[in-house]
């Protein structure tokens, strides 16, 4: 039942989903060692040279005419240099002011960068370091400084302390403005994982939910990918596990998960390293490695959802690695080479080879197994090499979802449904999140300005449904509890109200 549910759910994504046509933000990318391509004309990408040190964590971003503004990336070890942290560039490839010491350490998705809504100087950095220092952070560049080459001005401000899987990732709000942040809880147990999902808006950083949607996490090696349309989300981890989500980019949930396969620990294959949709978002290609390297594909409009292998190398100096669509649609494909006996991170001086000087491309993914014509080491990196890592990405020119609730800009800063007005002061924050062990809402606000006022709790339609008097305010900061034993599962709204601000955060029960 669950496959015919997808499979409706795909084809009617096909028949009404419209998606915007520009991708100048995308039309650079950096990764690898001082590797890079330029997609200004999409149909003939070429070689770009970055000053990139990374064999996973890539991270960058244009302005809307397609001109490099900066990247990122972990694990620098140029010059012999100790430093693992992470490093922001400039787009003259030099350090950027202050952006030295990032959070960060050589892992594969630990960066992504999302434009912050309303300030199109200003840019998050958000980060996270799955081994030695637990949590997310952010930093924010703001690029009015030094002549347009920017500068970190806020760095390492933590908003989560907790052990987080490798995997920080961001989708662009259905109100075409704000944006969603997810990471996963790194427990490295097989126990089911709750999302962490956040809300960028021109107010803050708000903690939006923990969601669970019943699938489970093994480790840090794991990867999500939204289609092209914004209507689905796919997961896979190195332990055997795919799932595909429903994606809803208005409220940020994630639903109805389908199983493609199933966990397998202590098994050779299949390590699932990476997936990317097809750009009709019919089409779902996985790689694996490292017993076998294996790039496979499923037909998501196929109700037995089959895994085609559609190539095999069983060399074990080669490792399949990341996936990522272009702003062309093909799909790139990379991979490290590695020759037994020392780790592939950094590569010697004189290992230059077809494996790590070039990269797989899928060039028609819309056809699936039969017609997609991936063709191996066929993308020439202009004499740079390649990891296993590929742009950490979002769609930053995704645009608003046409004809929905959320096609508007005051969806993501009302305090509540019905009423548009934003928060009067700027800066104030509030992190709202269901305990379902002690059925409550815990609520955490602070920068706040006013000394007293109400917090309520509101239902969908708008109605409270719980007020309480806030008689002091100590030092802008607030915290509180809201029992949820009388209300169902669904979706709640918080708000707080001062005498200086307001301010709100979505929970679901």
């Amino acid at each position: 039942m669950k496959k015919l549910i997808l499979f409706a759910a795909i084809l009617c994504t096909f028949i009404n989903c419209k998606t915007a046509q520009a991708q100048n933000r995308n039309a650079i990318w950096c990764f690898g060692d001082s590797a890079g391509i330029d997609f200004n004309v999409p149909s003939n990408p070429q070689p770009y040279f970055s000053a990139m040190r990374s064999r996973g964590t890539a991270v960058s971003i244009c302005d809307t005419l397609g001109q490099l503004l900066f990247y990122a990336h972990t694990g620098d070890t140029s010059n012999n240099s100790t430093n693992t942290r992470a490093n922001i560039l400039n787009r003259n490839h030099q350090l950027m002011e202050n952006g030295d010491s990032i959070i960060g350490i050589s892992w594969y998705q630990e960066l992504v960068i999302i434009p912050m809504p309303g300030d199109s100087q200003k840019f998050y950095l958000f980060a996270q370091d799955v081994t030695l220092i637990y949590g997310i952070y952010y930093s924010i560049i703001d690029m009015s400084f030094n002549n347009g080459l920017g500068k970190v001005i806020i760095k390492n401000q933590q908003i989560l302390n907790l052990r987080m899987a490798d995997c920080i990732t961001a989708i662009k709000h259905g109100n075409g403005r704000d944006w969603w942040l997810y990471s996963i809880l790194g427990n490295g147990n097989l126990v089911s994982t709750p999302f962490y999902t956040y809300l960028i808006t021109p107010a803050g950083i708000i903690l939006d939910a923990l969601q669970d949607p019943s699938f489970i996490s093994l480790g840090s090696f794991v990867e999500f990918r939204w289609n092209k349309q914004g209507t689905k989300m796919a997961y896979v981890n190195y332990s055997g596990l795919i799932q595909v989500f429903d994606y809803d980019r208005c409220t940020g949930l994630i639903s109805n998960p389908i199983t493609l396969d199933t966990m397998r620990p202590n098994t050779p294959l299949p390590n699932y390293v990476a997936c990317e949709f097809s750009a009709n978002g019919r089409f779902l290609y996985i790689s694996s490695n490292p017993d076998s390297s294996i790039l496979f594909v499923v037909d998501l409009l196929d109700t037995n959802l089959t895994l085609t292998n559609i190539w095999t190398i069983n060399n074990p100096q080669y490792y399949l690695g990341d996936l990522k669509r272009g702003p062309d649609d093909k799909i790139y494909v990379t991979g490290t080479y590695f020759d037994g006996f020392t780790f592939p991170y950094p590569y010697a001086d004189t290992v230059y080879n077809q494996y790590n000087m070039n990269l797989g491309v899928i060039h028609f993914p819309d056809s699936g197994a039969v017609g997609c014509n991936y063709l191996p080491y066929s993308f020439y990196l202009g004499g740079k090499r390649t990891y296993w890592g590929l742009p950490n990405n979002p769609n930053y020119d995704m645009g608003a979802v046409a004809g929905s609730p959320c096609d508007t800009l005051s969806v993501g800063l009302s305090p509540y449904p019905g009423d548009p007005s934003p928060s009067k002061e700027r800066g104030a924050l509030m992190q709202a999140w269901y305990n379902p062990a002690w059925n409550l809402i815990h609520v955490n606000a602070s920068q706040l300005k006013g000394h007293a006022g109400v917090i309520r709790l509101l239902d969908l339609n708008g109605r409270i449904l719980v007020e309480k008097k806030i008689d002091t305010i100590h030092g802008g900061y607030y915290t509180s509890e809201i029992y949820m034993n009388a209300f169902s599962s669904g979706i709640y709204f918080v708000q707080l109200i001062t005498d200086k601000e307001q301010v709100a955060g979505k929970v679901m029960k």
